[in-house]
């Protein structure tokens, strides 16, 4: 397969576009779902924390699969599985069934598609290139929520939320088998040579053992607790003395941010390198968070803290890469991804139990450039 070929990263962004319709669209379902079947929205939303948390128990298994078998077939594994599960969300009427069915729809749900996205592209195109284009696919997921936010709600309002569910169904069914026709079989083909041509890099067992991968995933980890902060920005906001308009104006500005920001760090790592990028990033993560604790212009604070928060999906990956090479890629990402989804599934609480403790958000807003400045040290530590 060509280097330069587009499909690779047509595709990627496709399935970045998917992922977007778990990560945000199903956040318009909390209210009229529990305001129609009487749930309470914390006992609710739990069939999501479920759904994170099934997609890091098997992103590892996923990415050893697809370093030796590409992902295509992961890719309609996940169509029609996810596809199902949006079916069996809408007849559920119970606590326990959301349980069920959203647990089962991680396996291959947003966790795969975003492990596949990164796969495909750090197996498409050289190093060099490959943080670029990995900047244009991750604003898909920022695409994918603009067009979800003002589609699902029209949705709800006019066909209730259980159409709303298989309507969401038929679009990830679509959309992951687009992506799958899009990348086409030569993928797999070249997935597989590359797998077993001895490709320079570490491999699986020798990196898991090794200091660089422990700081990644302490880089990875950290990063992860920081991006809960979204959660809980309106109300961070709201505390601050902002309207409804105005809070709502400044999310989607951050959103904007999120997207360009991938973008642009993609272009930059490509062109003064990954170390440099990612040091940069974290510096501008942690001015983000200063700003809002002590005060400063809140659009340019929320602006850095999409930049930071962004590095997840794009410096990351190119990272990890860097470092391990490309021998197991696949199978060394997974588990990296799996150890971020652990985070994120303690962090997101924790955020809120800072709140509940102390009653303001400042010690953890406090707590967060110390820990920033902790993984600058462990980026250094890693490349050496």
């Amino acid at each position: 397969m060509e280097k330069k070929q587009p499909r690779p990263a047509m595709s990627a962004f496709l399935l970045m576009v998917t992922m977007s319709l778990l990560s945000t669209a199903l956040s318009f379902f909390v209210a009229p779902v529990c305001e129609d079947l009487g749930f309470g929205r914390g006992s609710f939303t739990l069939y999501y924390s479920l759904m994170v948390a099934s997609g890091a128990i098997t992103a590892s298994f996923l990415g050893t699969y697809m370093n030796k078998h590409g992902v295509r077939g992961v890719i309609l594994l996940s169509a029609l599985w996810c596809g199902a599960g949006f079916l069996g969300l809408s007849f559920s009427s119970h606590l326990w069934m959301f349980y069920i069915v959203g647990a089962a729809m991680g396996f291959f749900g947003s966790t795969c598609l975003y492990l596949a996205a990164n796969v495909i592209v750090q197996q498409s195109y050289s190093s060099r290139d490959a943080s670029a284009v990995l900047g244009l696919v991750m604003a898909g997921s920022g695409i994918g929520g603009v067009i979800w936010s003002n589609a699902v709600p029209k949705i709800l309002a006019s066909m209730g939320w259980r159409f709303g569910y298989r309507a969401l169904g038929a679009c990830w069914l679509v959309l992951a088998l687009l992506a799958a026709l899009i990348l086409g079989k030569q993928e797999l083909t070249s997935v597989i040579g590359h797998s077993r041509s001895g490709a320079g890099g570490t491999s699986k067992k020798d990196a898991l053992r090794s200091l660089p991968f422990a700081l990644v995933v302490c880089v990875m980890c950290i990063l992860a607790v920081g991006s809960c902060v979204s959660q809980q920005l309106p109300a961070i906001l709201g505390g601050m003395g902002h309207e409804g308009d105005q809070i709502s104006l400044m999310i989607s500005v951050m959103t904007a941010a999120a997207a360009v920001g991938t973008m642009a760090e993609g272009v930059i790592c490509s062109r003064v390198g990954i170390r440099e990028t990612m040091l940069g990033v974290l510096v501008i993560y942690i001015v983000g968070f200063l700003m809002l604790q002590f005060g400063g212009n809140v659009y340019v604070a929320l602006v850095c803290l999409a930049f930071g928060a962004g590095s997840i999906g794009t410096l990351m990956p190119v990272m990890t890469r860097s470092i391990f090479g490309g021998r197991d890629y696949a199978a060394i990402w997974s588990v990296v991804i799996s150890c971020s989804s652990v985070a994120s599934f303690l962090g997101a609480p924790v955020w809120g139990m800072v709140y509940d403790i102390f009653g303001t958000y400042a010690p953890a807003l406090i707590a967060m450039p110390i820990l920033l400045v902790g993984a600058i040290v462990a980026v250094i530590g890693a490349f050496r």
